[in-house]
């Protein structure tokens, strides 16, 4: 936890600075210059979520940030039991900021994005009958994408899709001193088949894409 408190205080106070709208411009007219959305993708797989951003510089900028969470269990859900040692897991909560460029001013259109997204989830394991013991991990997934907004045309354009794509580079490392959070795949559906070992987490680069769905107020 000592690592990533500064990590989240540097980011809400980039926000803030960035925040700052400048007073010798003026914002286009209707333009609004706040936003709640959320991800179409990431609700779809059970991540309850809401992101709220601000647009700044005469919609030329952006800055957001987002909850949320998949909830938790009072006990381990999705247990595999290998050998003599069973995985389980609880629930997960996490965040993002980003920081993005239109290409041009109002707040639609093509844009860059920069995010840095962290996730802490709980898993435990168990030796045969002894008791649950509780690991915290935590996810950091900072990433680039380009994206467009498209304001829809209607109720005065207060509604917007956005689709994004990039990469993303993402550290997950599940342990604890030793013992690795492993689990069991079975990847063809077929039960004539073994299930085979695998061990969760991942270090590498990935293609990162979404789907927002929002409006302005």
């Amino acid at each position: 936890m000592k690592t990533t408190t500064p990590i989240i205080t540097t980011f809400f106070l980039f926000a803030f600075v960035l925040g700052q709208d400048n007073t010798n411009k003026t914002m286009p007219e209707n333009l609004k210059t706040n936003t709640l959305g959320v991800s179409a993708i990431w609700a779809g797989i059970g991540f309850m979520h809401i992101e709220y951003s601000k647009i700044i510089e005469n919609g030329k900028k952006e800055y957001g940030i987002m909850l949320g969470t998949f909830g938790y269990e009072e006990s381990y859900d999705d247990v595999d039991i290998i050998e003599d040692y069973s995985y389980g897991f609880k629930g997960a909560s996490g965040l993002k900021a980003s920081y993005r460029i239109y290409r041009k001013e109002g707040a639609k259109g093509l844009f860059l994005q920069a995010e840095f997204g962290l996730l802490n989830y709980i898993w435990g394991h168990k030796k045969e009958d002894l008791d649950w013991i509780d690991v915290n991990t935590f996810v950091y997934n900072p990433s680039l994408v380009i994206g467009y907004k498209y304001n829809l045309p209607f109720l005065n354009k207060r509604f917007f899709i956005e689709p994004d794509f990039g990469v993303g580079y993402t550290h997950n490392d599940p342990k604890d001193g030793g013992i690795k959070y492993m689990g069991l795949d079975d990847d063809d559906d077929d039960e004539s088949t073994p299930d085979v070992i695998t061990e969760n987490g991942s270090k590498g680069f990935g293609p990162d894409f979404n789907l927002k769905i929002g409006f302005h107020f």
